[in-house]
């Protein structure tokens, strides 16, 4: 499977419908420019595994939380730059693409608002919306999607939340630790996943997110 649909589908099953597209929308189809994000040498800072890899960064609009878990309208004036992270294949070891707890995945974005006040309506509505739709892809080929999620408290930023998703499909459970962070107009979300029913580690999560942080300033 390649790592690229494999990272998309993973984010497909971990993260919301308004907050998977942006990390779904390729640099071809980008409308505008996002703020800065970090690079993979700065991520292998705190998750090692990634030292040598490579990253793909693409940009996008902005979309509000919509109607029966759908992305909902560009929000004006907003726009985002979201990076996903490989690290280096072993190709004598065929098991090491696959995200564990211990070797997780990630992705950030980050999105910046025209206003202080836009990137607080947003945040707020995107977890009054998560709640409702936890996952982006509720049902697969005609099967439901089977997800649960519950909070991680931190300290950064002037808001946050966070939470840890778990998803199973066809014996497949998928955990992603996605924290949310705003400073002034700016939002911030980094995700950690695992794909062999493993956590991954939240205090490297929180860790994730202050160094997305730091990346838009």
């Amino acid at each position: 499977m390649p790592k690229r649909w494999l990272t998309r589908a993973l984010i497909a099953l971990v993260v919301p419908a308004t907050l998977a597209a942006p990390a779904l929308t390729t640099s071809a189809t980008a409308a505008v420019n996002g703020p800065g994000v970090p690079t993979v040498a700065q991520v292998a800072t705190v998750y090692p595994h990634f030292a040598g890899g490579t990253s793909s960064e693409s940009t996008s609009k902005v979309l509000g939380p919509g109607k029966k878990c759908k992305p909902g309208k560009p929000i004006k004036g907003a726009s985002a730059r979201t990076a996903s992270y490989s690290a280096p294949v072993n190709y004598e070891d065929p098991t090491s693409y696959l995200m564990t707890g211990a070797r997780p995945g990630v992705f950030v974005s980050a999105m910046r608002f025209p206003t202080a006040k836009a990137a607080i309506k947003y945040l707020h509505s995107s977890s009054a919306s998560t709640k409702k739709c936890p996952v982006a892809t509720p049902t697969i080929d005609g099967q439901k999607v089977k997800a649960k999620i519950k909070p991680i408290r931190f300290k950064l930023g002037n808001e946050r939340w966070g939470y840890q998703t778990t998803a199973t499909y066809s014996g497949q459970t998928v955990i992603g630790n996605t924290l949310f962070v705003r400073s002034g107009k700016f939002v911030v979300y980094a995700s950690a996943m695992s794909m062999d029913g493993t956590a991954p580690s939240i205090p490297q999560s929180i860790q994730l997110t202050k160094l997305a942080l730091s990346a838009v300033r």
